[in-house]
């Protein structure tokens, strides 16, 4: 999983989907793995199956996200280390460059709302969006364009 963070807009980039805040809470959250210093939330995302929550150290300055599934059970955790920059995300911009009528001759209506939807970081049918996938390649030997969402 590769997992970037925007600091100054609260945006976290799960594999090269844009993630927006639903949450900008501060709560502790636990016990920094570098310091042992505590551990306070930034923002909260949703994300697939649960949440992910975007922490930083109060000693150190170590981000880290901590994922949850729907019933806050604790999943797993990763130290932030690459960070960009949301205006430069290109996701949306590359699935909002694509004609429609070349996304309506390979994908059902349902397909492209789950691309989109994954593009912008909100909930979408992951039954839909598997089947889009399955298309890319066709969509990319029809039109010439490569999606990877």
């Amino acid at each position: 999983m590769d997992i970037r963070y925007d600091i100054e807009n609260n945006v976290m980039q799960i594999d090269d989907v844009d993630i927006h805040p639903h949450s900008l809470d501060t709560n502790f959250i636990g016990v920094c793995n570098n310091c042992n210093s505590d551990v306070s939330s930034i923002s909260y995302h949703t994300y697939e199956e649960g949440m992910v929550v975007a922490g930083k150290c109060s000693l150190c300055d170590t981000i880290v996200a901590i994922m949850y599934d729907n019933e806050w059970n604790w999943q797993g955790e990763e130290t932030i280390s690459q960070f960009f920059d949301i205006k430069s995300s290109n996701n949306l911009k590359n699935l909002n460059s694509i004609d429609r009528k070349k996304l309506a001759t390979v994908f059902t209506p349902a397909e492209t709302d789950a691309m989109y939807a994954k593009a912008r970081g909100e909930k979408y049918v992951r039954q839909y969006l598997y089947r889009a996938r399955k298309k890319y390649a066709d969509f990319e030997e029809l039109f010439g364009i490569h999606i990877n969402i």
